[in-house]
């Protein structure tokens, strides 16, 4: 027998098996809403970002730009594996493939920027 719990929208008290997460009533109303989230995600941000003309952009300024701009600041040397935007295009979408806003980075570094601005935004 697998044991049961209750369903994760909160008000409700229907139990369901433990493997799942909703009740057939709300299990509806979760998936519809998954997916609205996932195409404002995914707007023009997301179709730019797997465009050839920003893999092609991407890759020539990494192949100019080899070494992680932030880590060479330090005095480290590493390889860049992002290039990232300097001002990011949700601020100003004509920059998108401006190279003067461009910067190589490395895993590490994009992270903690990419971090640093979630939070800037939540503030």
């Amino acid at each position: 027998m697998i044991p049961k719990k209750q369903c994760n929208h909160p008000p409700c008290k229907v139990l369901v098996d433990y493997n799942q997460k909703y009740c057939e009533k709300h299990k509806v109303n979760q998936t519809a809403i998954k997916r609205e989230k996932r195409k404002q995600n995914e707007g023009k941000y997301f179709r730019f970002y797997q465009s050839r003309t920003w893999r092609k952009a991407s890759y020539l300024y990494r192949l100019n730009h080899p070494v992680c701009e932030d880590c060479l600041e330090e005095g480290l040397i590493r390889k860049a594996d992002v290039v990232d935007h300097k001002i990011e295009l949700k601020d100003d979408w004509s920059k998108r493939l401006d190279e003067t806003n461009f910067r190589s980075l490395c895993h590490a570094h994009h992270n903690t920027k990419t971090t640093r601005e979630k939070r800037k935004r939540k503030s």
